[in-house]
């Protein structure tokens, strides 16, 4: 099973256009957006008015994409992106099955800018807890906050990362966890893919089977 794993890709359409390019050329078995998707285009009232204009511009460039695009919201998005697409799906608090796979996924981060996918611990914690029976070594496990003490360096230098996240991974052991927010921490640490693609032209190509993975760039396409 191939995936073609972004996030943090903040409306930037031609960060899209390219994942569009790359998943012509390589054809993964799906691609996961593991949040912050939309940006806020000047020109309207609120910044729910812009994302819900980003949203439907996004969505028509995804839809030229002929694989299953499986994608949660980030912190930094306001609004859902509501595809009415089968092919386009959300995975936030749900399982969906792919091949022998199951995608997991939880879009709340811990409290950062105010937004509405945003909890506390204890609210992240108690969220899990009902995600806890669709979790097994066969998920792929779908956040946009690192698990804590992992790949979760953000501002100041603190660990932005989720205890409870931490503690899900840990105890249920997903066969890998894909996740976003942090942008300077993009890389690979053991089960743990930030797939952050922070204003660049990049996304992971991940091999589940084999827990590898290929880099993919606008330099190396």
């Amino acid at each position: 099973m191939i995936l073609l794993a972004s996030a943090d890709l903040h409306g930037d359409h031609n960060i899209y256009k390219w994942l569009v390019g790359v998943t012509a050329n390589i054809c993964p078995d799906a691609v996961i957006l593991a949040g912050d998707l939309l940006g806020a285009p000047s020109g309207y009232t609120t910044i729910e008015e812009s994302q819900r204009a980003d949203a439907i511009d996004i969505l028509k460039i995804l839809e030229r994409i002929e694989q299953p695009v499986l994608y949660i919201m980030g912190n930094d998005d306001m609004i859902e992106l509501e595809s009415n697409s089968d092919a386009i799906r959300s995975v936030h608090g749900c399982s969906i099955e792919l091949g022998k796979l199951n995608v997991v996924g939880y879009q709340y981060s811990l409290p950062f800018m105010g937004g509405i996918y945003e909890k506390s611990e204890d609210g992240i914690s108690e969220d899990l807890i009902k995600l806890d029976s669709l979790i097994n070594d066969n998920t792929v496990l779908v956040t946009h906050c690192p698990a804590f003490g992992v790949l979760d360096i953000g501002v100041m230098g603190m660990s932005a990362g989720s205890e409870s996240i931490k503690g899900l991974v840990d105890r249920k052991k997903p066969q890998v966890h894909i996740h976003g927010h942090i942008h300077g921490e993009f890389g690979v640490r053991g089960r743990h893919f930030n797939v952050a693609a922070a204003g660049h032209k990049r996304a992971m190509l991940i091999d589940i089977d084999k827990l590898e993975h290929e880099v993919l760039s606008d330099v190396a396409v």
